[in-house]
Order: C-alpha cells, then sequence, then structure tokens
C-alpha cells in the first residue's frame, strides 16, 4: 500500500472512530455500528480509488430494474470526480408502503456530501441502506 494510501485510511479510521467517541450503546447495536462503519469506509476507500466496480459491490442488485440499476450505476459514476464526505444517518419517519418500494427495507440514509469546486457548491444526497446478511448495501428501488 502506498504511503498516501496509508495515511488516508488512517486519518479515515480516527475520523469515524472519533464520531463514536462517548457513546454508549447496548446489545447488537454495537455489531450495527461495526457494520455501518465498515459500510461507509468502503464506500469512501471505493470513491477515493475512482473505483466503481467495488462501489457497485456496495449495492444490493437481487429484484432491481434495469432502469433502476442503469440509473444508480449512473449517479455513482456522476460523483467519481467530486471530493465528498459521508456519513450513516438514522430514517426518519417514513409513510406506510415506504420500505415497500425497495428490494431491501431501507434502515438508514447514507448522507454523502458532493463538494462541487462551481457554481453548484455542495451538494447533499441521502441514499437509502439496509443490512442484509450482517453487511450494509445500498437499498434500491424496484420500480
Amino acid at each position: 500500500m502506498t504511503k498516501a494510501r496509508w495515511l488516508l485510511k488512517v486519518l479515515c479510521t480516527i475520523v469515524l472512530s472519533s464520531g463514536m467517541a462517548g457513546c454508549h450503546r447496548s446489545g447488537n447495536a454495537s455489531t450495527s455500528a461495526g457494520a455501518e462503519d465498515e459500510f461507509v469506509q468502503a464506500f469512501l476507500t471505493a470513491h477515493d480509488s475512482r473505483d466503481l466496480d467495488a462501489e457497485e459491490k456496495l449495492v444490493d442488485w437481487d429484484n432491481v430494474t434495469e432502469n433502476s440499476r442503469n440509473h444508480f450505476i449512473g449517479e455513482l459514476k456522476s460523483g467519481l470526480d467530486v471530493k465528498i464526505t459521508a456519513k450513516v444517518e438514522d430514517l426518519p419517519a417514513v409513510p406506510a408502503g415506504f420500505s415497500a418500494r425497495y428490494n431491501i427495507p431501507p434502515e438508514k440514509f447514507l448522507t454523502i456530501v458532493y463538494a462541487y469546486v462551481d457554481s453548484r457548491g455542495a451538494i447533499t444526497v441521502k441514499f437509502p441502506i439496509a443490512k442484509k446478511d450482517g453487511r450494509y448495501y445500498f437499498a434500491l428501488r424496484k420500480e
């Protein structure tokens, strides 16, 4: 691993870990927090490496239409050259039927801030994520 990539990994680990300082979790919450951190780290690493294939591996593609798949891949591609920050946030109260629209029921949001250097400035996007088989994935609409 190059020195720059090693340093980035260390910095990301420190930033992600510092967000948990002072939090008290019990039961399975720590396992969930570990899965969340792992997901965010994997996404940031893939993004920083401009590795679209690695980003696509963080998506649950089951029961997703070709149009939905192509749209999401376009979303991922469009942000590859933009500096980002990302964090997991709790899913707010959602209307009835919201979760049924997704291939896996969303549990949280991955909130990404794209720091454009042009007139757009910073743009915040929230992507639903869900845990499947002990790992978090992007959840996609089935339509």
